[in-house]
């Protein structure tokens, strides 16, 4: 953990705002530390969501997907699943299961 010595007022601002973990883009591939989840890159602005099989995204769409996954919890998650045209709860059902099922 990095502890700063001084404290600023923007180091305080980001430590009193709850975060949600990074989502990243690494070779086509959509990831975070917090998820075993993954978003691919197939072609033509389309990302595949391994919990959302047989649906092409937009990136912004996957991003909300990956956002979901990293960030179950959240009251953004009804605002996230609507950008996929789902409700919370079967956002969170899908996320929940268990891929390839």
């Amino acid at each position: 953990m990095n502890v700063p010595t001084s404290w600023s007022r923007d180091i305080w601002r980001r430590a009193a705002t709850p975060t949600i973990p990074a989502v990243d883009v690494v070779g086509g591939h959509m990831v975070s530390e917090a998820t075993e989840h993954h978003a691919d890159f197939v072609g033509q602005d389309r990302w595949v969501v391994d919990y959302l099989p047989g649906r092409h995204l937009t990136r912004e769409q996957a991003r909300a997907a990956m956002k979901i996954a990293v960030a179950p919890e959240k009251p953004e998650v009804e605002r996230w699943a609507a950008a996929l045209g789902l409700t919370s709860a079967e956002a969170l059902g899908y996320m929940a299961m268990p891929v390839g099922a």
